[in-house]
């Protein structure tokens, strides 16, 4: 009875043993890695500034400017020039006016003139390129640095004046049929290929090319539903996945009658832009920029907006994702 009991307890204990040697070859393969528009976790927020170095780590400020040198940067602090008044409510963000005179009621207080250094009708406090003139405030890989002096527009690494796509994310520099425009910005490489052929060597359209990809790339959107404008920092934070190579853009909109009933305007009004790009299937951020129409959202008031993300694959299909946003002050 007992050797009986051995027995069993023995051929119980060598179950166990090959259950466990074979787990291992039923768990699920590991997924490949996936392309980073972002290099995490060393830059978390893509604005090219090492997280151990950043005043803002989860909010783009590629300039770091930090008006009354605490620890965050204005990018993140509610308070720029540290005289207890709220940025939201102050009448010069980055100059300390504890008592907010404004002599002539403009608004804006005695303490910070206007001044535009680089006349395109932005001031130097929100302009993301004081000394050079860009209007539309356009930066492509959103750290904060506007293009037009911004030496690195797409934040891959290579300056623009040596980067063979310098508005494409391109870290590798592909060029496969050597004619120094990079394979991620080439035309006729994103239909045919080099030479007639696709990226991969396979024969050009009509057959297996790329011409012959028809098929949208699949694209999931991350974002907080409720957006406080006093939170937010300079950007919209948008967490997005493509299953292929893709370029995002983000666009956040306010249809006519919501912004008619902000206090907006008459018209669909743009509160946020940006765009991105992905080397390769996988996960990034898109850092869609307020726009001064969602700075004049008042205090109070909420404003429900629609978020349209696109993705374009290389061979030019698109998939749009929309998301419902309530923004408020």
């Amino acid at each position: 009875m007992v050797g009986h009991r051995a027995l069993t307890i023995a051929l119980a204990a060598l179950a166990a043993v090959c259950a466990a040697v074979a787990m291992p070859a039923l768990a699920p393969a590991p997924l490949a890695p996936v392309a980073l528009a972002h290099p995490e976790p060393n830059d978390v927020d893509g604005d090219e500034v090492p997280n151990e170095r950043d005043n803002c780590l989860s909010t783009p400020n590629g300039s770091q400017l930090n008006t009354d040198g605490d620890a965050e940067g204005d990018a993140c602090d509610g308070d720029d020039d540290n005289d207890a008044v709220p940025d939201t409510g102050d009448n010069c963000r980055v100059i300390a006016n504890p008592d907010q005179a404004d002599g002539n009621g403009d608004g804006r207080g005695d303490a910070c003139p206007p001044i535009d250094t680089d006349g395109d009708g932005l001031l130097d406090e929100d302009d993301n390129c004081d000394q050079l003139g860009n209007p539309d405030q356009r930066d492509i890989d959103g750290d904060d640095k506007g293009d037009s002096c911004d030496r690195d527009d797409d934040a891959d690494k290579y300056d623009d004046g040596y980067d063979n796509c310098p508005t494409t994310y391109n870290p590798l520099q592909e060029d496969l049929d050597k004619d120094a425009l990079g394979s991620a910005c080439d035309p006729q490489e994103l239909i045919a290929g080099p030479s007639g052929t696709t990226g991969a060597g396979t024969p050009a359209p009509g057959t297996t090319g790329a011409a012959a990809d028809r098929r949208s790339p699949v694209v999931s959107v991350g974002v907080a539903r409720r957006q406080r404008l006093a939170d937010a920092g300079r950007a919209l934070v948008v967490t997005a996945r493509c299953s292929e190579a893709c370029s995002l853009a983000a666009e956040l909109v306010a249809s006519a009658s919501a912004a008619r009933r902000a206090r907006l305007g008459r018209t669909r009004v743009v509160l946020a832009r940006g765009s991105w790009s992905l080397a390769g299937a996988g996960r990034t951020y898109v850092f869609a920029r307020w726009t001064p129409s969602a700075r004049k959202l008042r205090a109070g008031r909420r404003l429900r907006a629609t978020l349209r993300v696109t993705a374009t694959d290389p061979a030019g299909n698109r998939r749009t994702v929309n998301r419902t946003i309530d923004l408020y002050r």
